[in-house]
C-alpha cells in the first residue's frame, strides 16, 4: 500500500485498515509533507504517526516543497487518484472526486512515481518519533481533538 496525501487525518476505518495491513506483513508506506501549509493540520496529522509506526507503517516526510498528490496504490493492481485528501472534510463535507483504476500497468507507473518521491523524502523512525518533546506531543494531541473539523 502506497499512500500519498497532503492532509493526512484518517478516520477510524482508514486508520484501522492501514494498521491491520501493516500488522499482517504488507508493505505500507505513507508519504506526507515534511512541512505543511497549515501548522495546525500538520500537528493533527502527526498525532496519528506513533500508532502507525508501532504497527510497522513506514511514514515518509516529503522534503522537496509541498507534496500535493492524492494517490493510493494497493497490491499492484488497484489505484486511486483524485482530489480527496485523507481527511474528514474530504470524506464527509467536500465534493471530491477520485478515479479508481484497476490494472497493473497504471499501478506500476503510479508506484514508480511514488518511489521517485521517496527519494526526496525522509523516513520517520519510531525511535526518533519517541524522542519528541512533551510540548510537541501535547500540541499534536490538542490538534487531534479538532481532527473531525479539519
Amino acid at each position: 500500500i502506497f499512500l500519498t496525501s497532503p492532509y493526512f487525518i484518517p478516520n477510524t476505518s482508514i486508520l484501522d485498515a492501514l494498521r491491520k495491513a501493516a500488522l499482517s506483513g504488507k508493505d505500507v508506506r505513507v508519504l506526507v509533507p515534511g512541512k505543511s501549509d497549515s501548522a495546525f493540520v500538520n500537528a493533527a496529522s502527526r498525532s496519528y504517526y506513533q500508532e502507525l509506526l508501532e504497527c510497522g507503517v513506514k511514514i515518509y516526510l516529503y522534503q522537496k516543497g509541498f507534496v500535493h498528490s492524492k494517490t493510493l496504490v494497493v497490491d499492484d493492481c488497484l489505484s486511486f487518484v483524485g482530489t480527496a485528501n485523507m481527511d474528514h472534510r474530504s470524506f464527509d463535507l467536500n465534493f471530491e472526486i477520485n478515479a479508481v483504476i484497476y490494472g497493473r500497468e497504471f499501478c506500476r507507473q503510479l508506484a514508480d512515481s511514488f518511489l521517485a518521491d521517496l527519494e526526496d523524502s525522509k523516513l520517520l523512525t519510531l525511535a526518533a518519533w519517541r524522542r519528541r518533546s512533551k510540548r510537541e506531543i501535547l500540541g499534536d494531541r490538542v490538534a487531534r481533538l479538532f481532527s473531525p473539523l479539519l
